[in-house]
């Protein structure tokens, strides 16, 4: 029964980690909104990590950074901003695990995405001028409070909409549990 809890956690975070790699896609590749400071890439890894923990997140973080880059390289790869798509994982999870809150939500998310926003400006700073980095931090600073909005509720709203699911989920398991006990 543990085994197959364990590959329901991963059958949803390979999920939401594809649908990561597909938004961030849309957003770089297709829109070109490569430094607008556009992370919407973040919603089903921050959803994921409330759900599944800030490990998972973590890991989901940085899988879909490199699956991303392998998928569609743009340049050389560079760790630190994986750390950020990282951070995205790690951070909600930490304070939003098994106690989600709309409230904390949007405060962990403007948290977040000014700590993600500070390890892609050092990212930048590796390999742009720093009036280039500077100005794209510009840009990027005056998205924040738009982004955090709308990740906010997009998130909330797929919480709430697959709570139902969830908790079917965690209750098709402690039966099987109550089952196997009984045999």
């Amino acid at each position: 029964m543990k085994k197959s809890k364990e590959l329901q956690k991963l059958v949803l975070a390979s999920s939401l980690v594809a649908i990561s790699i597909v938004i961030d896609v849309f957003f770089k590749q297709i829109l070109s909104f490569n430094n607008f400071g556009v992370p919407f890439y973040a919603i089903p890894i921050i959803y994921g990590s409330i759900i599944l923990g800030p490990l998972y997140g973590l890991i989901m973080g940085y899988v879909s950074d490199l699956v991303g880059f392998v998928a569609f390289p743009n340049g050389a790869y560079a760790f630190i901003f994986a750390l950020g798509a990282m951070l995205w994982g790690f951070i909600p999870g930490l304070f939003l695990y098994k106690k989600f809150d709309k409230v904390k939500l949007v405060i962990v998310v403007a948290i977040t995405h000014i700590l993600v926003t500070i390890a892609n400006t050092i990212g930048l700073l590796a390999f742009l001028s720093v009036e280039t980095a500077l100005a794209s931090l510009t840009i990027r600073l005056a998205m924040i409070p738009v982004n955090v909005v709308i990740i906010t509720l997009l998130v909330s709203s797929l919480y709430q909409k697959l709570l139902p699911v969830l908790v079917d989920m965690q209750i098709k398991n402690s039966n099987e549990l109550k089952e196997s006990k009984s045999i």
